[in-house]
This record gives structure tokens, sequence and C-alpha cells, in this order.
């Protein structure tokens, strides 16, 4: 199979499981502080992962990126944060929208830093992926929230870490990378922020597990991804994360979104589209 169709299955399973999960902490924010939440889904999510360590060698776990580890971690954990916490603060759908920015500032930042070729027709589809979130937004931006900005500085730490992620990606494999991150979050928020952590119910108990597990296969199916195909590529697919957070804030919230965000989404349609033709004239003469 190619590998243009490995990354992009790749990238559709992250997709998926981080909308799915993206439900979980919304409900478990109900009950939980952030930092609770934080903690348990490094914990559990650092034990689920050993179970991936059982038919592999420990040896794999050697590094010599142990820095680009511990830099990639905390830019993890702070955009977790901002993320998890714009999620307590303003809608799925809004929180959602502006978290789709992260691929332009992952393009703009690959382009700055990894010197990839970016095509005409990538950039025509994020900036119209781009268009689309103001359109969903309001372009008068009148009704600006905090959750707005928590999920704006989400964003562009993601378009960061996307860098160290496809760094590390040349060199490590997907269980390294998952091990160094869970040990680090749960570690650090489980001794900073001791204090703040409360015991889950059975029924939260459940739904953490549920995260943790989705968070571990969300964050594998990224990492490979950036294995077959470039962060050009699979940024305009991010778009997708917010269809499936709409359709699930429907579902288990009852958040239905307004006109004008069925109109950004079919935007957001149309430039996950152009991604996918195969324009030579247009590609050949535009490189950046």
């Amino acid at each position: 199979m190619p590998s243009r169709f490995i990354g992009l299955a790749f990238i559709l399973i992250s997709i998926f499981f981080a909308s799915l999960m993206i439900i979980l902490i919304k409900l478990l924010s109900e009950d939980m502080n952030i930092f609770s939440i934080l903690f348990y889904r490094g914990f559990f999510g650092f034990i689920l992962s050993l179970f991936f360590f059982i038919k592999i060698d420990f040896r794999e776990l050697k590094t010599k990126k142990i820095h680009i580890h511990l830099i990639r971690s905390i830019i993890n954990a702070l955009a977790l944060y901002f993320w998890f916490t714009s999620l307590t603060l303003s809608s799925l759908a809004d929180v959602s929208a502006i978290g789709n920015s992260a691929p332009i500032f992952a393009t703009f930042l690959a382009t700055l830093f990894m010197k990839e070729k970016v095509i005409l027709s990538r950039i025509i589809a994020i900036f119209l992926g781009f268009i689309g979130v103001i359109i969903i937004l309001d372009p008068s931006f009148n009704n600006i929230e905090k959750g707005h900005y928590y999920a704006l500085m989400s964003a562009i730490l993601w378009g960061f870490l996307v860098i160290y992620l496809k760094s590390l990606s040349k060199t490590e494999n997907y269980f390294s990378v998952i091990f160094y991150f869970q040990l680090f979050l749960f570690v650090f928020f489980g001794t900073v922020f001791f204090s703040y952590i409360v015991i889950p119910n059975t029924f939260n108990f459940v739904l953490i597990l549920l995260m943790a597990l989705f968070g571990n296969i969300s964050q594998i199916s990224y990492f490979q991804a950036l294995k077959y195909k470039d962060i050009s590529f699979i940024s305009p697919f991010e778009y997708l994360r917010f269809i499936f957070i709409t359709i699930f804030g429907i579902l288990f919230f009852s958040e239905f979104p307004e006109i004008s965000t069925y109109i950004g989404s079919l935007i957001i349609f149309v430039g996950i589209l152009i991604i996918n033709i195969n324009i030579k004239k247009i590609s050949n003469s535009f490189k950046l």
C-alpha cells in the first residue's frame, strides 16, 4: 500500500480517538479539576503503555535524545493544560474550531525550521481551513471568551510540538516517545500539584481508563503518520477533528452549532479535498 494512504489511515485513526478523548475530558471536568485529570491521564497512560513493552526489548527505550524527549514532554504537558482548561470554559465547537489553527502554526514552523516544501495546493487547503474557522467563531470577534485564549495558546504549542515529534520520528520508535511523555506527565503533575489530586468515583475511574487508552492510541497513530508523510500533508486533515467533536457534542451534550458552523465546516471540507487533488502545473510551479 502506498505510504500516502498508510499515513492518511494513521492520521484519521489519531483524530478519531483524540476526539473521543476530548469528550471524556469534558465529562470528567464536571466532577474533577484539570490537575487531577492530567495526572490520571499520565499515570494510567503510562501503565497502559507498559503492556506494549511486553513484546519488545527494553533496550529500545535507550535514547541519545533524552533532552528532546524532555522538551517535547514539557511542551505537550503545557499544551494539554491549556487545552483541557479551555474545554471547561467554552463550548466544544468553539474550542475545537480554534484548535484547528494548530496546522497553520505546524506547517509554518515546519517550513521555517525543517525546510519542508509546501506546494500551493497545501497552502490553499490550510488557509481555506483557517477561513472556515474564522467564520465559525464570528469574524467580528466580539464574543471572545477566556477559554478561546487558552485554546489558541494550546494550538500554538501544538505547532511547536509537531516539530519535535517529526524530529523524534526519524530516529526513535513510538514506544520510547509514549513512555517518556507519560512518565513525565504523571510525575510532574503528581508531585507539583499533589494537593489538588482527587480520588475518582467508580464511573469516573472507567472514564479515566478510556481517556488514557484513547490518548495512547491517538499519540501512537499520529507518530506513525509522521513516519510516512510530512507535516504539511498531515496538517489539513486535522480539521476533521472539528467535525468529529461537533457530532459528539450534539450526541453527548446537546450542543447544536450555529449555521455559521456548518458553513465554516463546508469550507474546511473543500480545503481537505483540495489537498488530494493532483494539480501538476500548480504544484511544480509554486514550491516554497
